[in-house]
């Protein structure tokens, strides 16, 4: 009992002292210090335009091949052509984007991308939250789940996979609680996410935002932009963007496809890859990761799942999962779901089709749960709805 009085404490000691991230000692290594304070220099040096958001953050738009990203071994034994020829293809994906996601307007200049301008509160919830972050799906304290995902087969090759997430907005994250709907891509303890989340602790407000998380051998985490050799290419899309227009119960709709694919650069049957994040109907491209950063997830994954998550410290009912409501409405205009659900295999030359050997997974059936409806149509594809109230304490 007193140690989770402490804790508490202790958190709120830290919702307090991050409106003055200047003054508090936020327990930082010295190597984080130092890698922050050149990473803001670098920055600020390098910025063609800079500008704030309405939620406080503000972004600098760099010269796309001064990125931090390329600080990156991986991306420094990369030759400028094959850099040049990712950026090439991913300024060709730059079309129309729905209203509800994007920086307005041009977003940042041609061959500028947007870097978040960090800073030691940023840096200290990020930490905070890794902590919490699950890295696998066994059952973890806090951790509750309603999910489609792939029986364990260590023999699978998946080369990528994608959905339509609905962009409903959860209400009723608070503190260090997160609620997302998501995809996840992993080979044992290597894992790359992506979904739609509610995080107060990692963005300071409740607003339903895209983000992406990689775990490496089940230990090393990050998030979005703060990920070493992430490089972005996108100019209107930043990782952690919010989303402007989100669904209605019972009203208007908005949904996006994400999509987490091999990308093969260099000569036709070249082995070099990057892993992708793809954005929307033109697949449009977001950002890379570089396969150097795993381990096991170097050249394939071999498990998949899709669906919603939320995390609650034991102590605190844990918060409600996309609607809310459960998940057996039969209009999908009132239900979290995710639409043309799709995995890519090794072999299958990219080609996206509906996953097989596939079982569904609620952590906690009465507070969360799942419906599966297999392929419903060419528009709906594999269907998943998921939903819950919440309120588990203690578990």
């Amino acid at each position: 009992m007193v140690a989770r009085v402490d804790l508490i404490v202790f958190f709120m000691c830290f919702l307090h002292l991050s409106n003055n991230m200047v003054e508090a000692d936020w327990g930082l290594s010295l190597k984080e210090e130092l890698k922050f304070k050149k990473r803001l220099i670098n920055l600020k040096k390098s910025a063609i335009k800079s500008f704030q958001t309405r939620d406080g953050f503000i972004y600098d738009c760099i010269d796309f091949y001064k990125q931090p990203g390329f600080d990156h071994p991986f991306w420094k034994n990369t030759t400028f052509e094959i850099k040049h020829k990712l950026f090439v293809e991913g300024m060709r994906g730059k079309r129309n984007l729905p209203s509800s996601i994007g920086l307005k307007g041009a977003g940042c200049p041609y061959g500028t991308v947007p870097i978040i301008r960090i800073n030691k509160d940023d840096l200290a919830r990020a930490k905070m939250l890794s902590t919490k972050y699950s890295s696998n799906i066994d059952e973890e304290p806090g951790h509750h789940y309603a999910i489609l995902r792939t029986k364990t087969d260590p023999n699978r090759k998946l080369v990528g996979i994608e959905s339509y997430f609905c962009l409903f907005n959860a209400k009723g994250v608070t503190g260090s609680q997160y609620s997302e709907f998501r995809m996840t891509f992993s080979n044992g303890f290597d894992t790359i996410k992506t979904g739609f989340t509610v995080n107060p602790l990692l963005f300071k407000d409740n607003q339903t935002r895209l983000f992406a998380h990689i775990t490496i051998g089940g230990r090393t985490q990050c998030f979005n932009q703060h990920c070493p050799g992430y490089v972005q290419i996108n100019s209107q899309i930043p990782l952690g963007w919010p989303i402007d227009n989100t669904s209605v119960v019972g009203g208007e709709q908005f949904a996006v496809k994400l999509r987490i694919n091999k990308e093969i650069h260099g000569a036709p049957n070249s082995t070099k890859f990057v892993w992708t994040l793809y954005f929307e109907e033109d697949n449009s491209v977001v950002g890379f990761w570089p396969p150097t950063l795993f381990g096991e997830l170097s050249e394939f994954g071999n498990q998949a799942n899709w669906g919603g998550e939320v995390y609650s410290p034991l102590d605190q009912p844990s918060p409600p999962m996309g609607t809310g409501l459960y998940p057996f409405h039969k209009s999908s205009d009132y239900v979290a779901h995710s639409r043309r659900i799709a995995a890519a295999y090794e072999n299958a030359k990219f080609h996206f089709v509906k996953p097989i050997d596939t079982e569904v997974y609620a952590s906690n059936p009465r507070a969360y749960n799942i419906h599966d409806f297999g392929y419903d149509s060419e528009y709906w594809g594999r269907l998943i709805y998921y939903d819950g109230p919440g309120g588990i304490k203690g578990a």
